[in-house]
């Protein structure tokens, strides 16, 4: 008699323990999602980051390049002397111009010149002149620029930006 009121606990335990198991299983999956959207996101952001690197030593080059079209020293009628940005070139102001709440990177800045894959666009960047040194008598000159690269990765929502400043010693300079 004593077995008959116990045959219905086993199908309650059985139950119980489904329930646990489907719990579990559901927090795995869960877990497993957000660590792969974790990594998406990482993947995400270094492609940005590698992609405003590449634009900075890009600019980097395009300075110190001995192109006749660009010379970034010459003293009257440069290339840094308008009174807004022409392809990425910024003349000397107080404040960056690319900070700015109406800087339009896709007009202003100057696009990079390589193909970038697996990216929602190629970067672009801002060469500024901070500052000029002359020295007339030894017809040195040394200038500051400041560079700032924008970059977005395969999601248009990614965006990087990253700064250097490049000292460029030139032995003459172009009036």
């Amino acid at each position: 008699m004593c077995q008959s009121k116990q045959q219905g606990v086993i199908l309650i335990i059985s139950l119980v323990m489904l329930l646990l198991l489907t719990l579990i299983a559901v927090s795995g999956m869960q877990t497993t999602t957000l660590e792969e959207k974790i990594a998406g996101n990482k993947r995400n952001r270094n492609l940005a980051f590698q992609a405003a690197e590449s634009a900075l030593r890009e600019a980097e080059q395009f300075i110190q390049g001995a192109d006749t079209a660009f010379n970034p020293l010459k003293l009257s009628n440069g290339p840094f002397q308008g009174a807004d940005c022409s392809n990425g070139l910024c003349p000397t102001i107080s404040s960056p111009i690319w900070a700015a709440a109406d800087f339009n990177w896709s007009v202003k800045g100057r696009s990079y010149t390589g193909a970038l894959q697996a990216i929602n666009q190629q970067p672009r960047y801002v060469i500024e002149l901070l500052e000029q040194k002359v020295n007339v008598d030894s017809n040195k000159m040394n200038a500051l620029f400041r560079i700032t690269a924008m970059a977005w990765g395969s999601d248009p929502n990614v965006v990087v930006q990253l700064q250097s400043l490049y000292n460029l010693k030139v032995n003459s300079f172009v009036y």
